[in-house]
């Protein structure tokens, strides 16, 4: 007896879920239009980021990490006399 109460408890309870369910057809159409829209580059997200949540001292930093990566890769290349005399 106690098998079919609760089963019918559960049926009970998942049918007001189904009822209550807060994701409405309008969103579901409004996922499926954004994940088929065309999709942006890492360089258009990262300035995105930067503008929407107001990090612009991120840029000098991650441009001279940039350029003391690029000064590396040259120093291990045939540019390492011209790159030495640099500095």
């Amino acid at each position: 007896m106690q098998s079919k109460e609760s089963a019918s408890d559960l049926e009970s309870a998942l049918e007001a879920v189904s009822e209550n369910d807060p994701v409405s057809e309008n969103d579901e159409e409004r996922f499926v239009s954004a994940a088929e829209e065309a999709q942006v580059g890492f360089l258009a997200e990262f300035g995105m980021f930067l503008q929407e949540h107001k990090k612009w001292w991120l840029i000098p930093l991650i441009g001279s990490l940039l350029l003391l990566g690029v000064i590396s890769l040259l120093a291990a290349s045939g540019a390492a006399p011209f790159i030495y005399t640099v500095f």
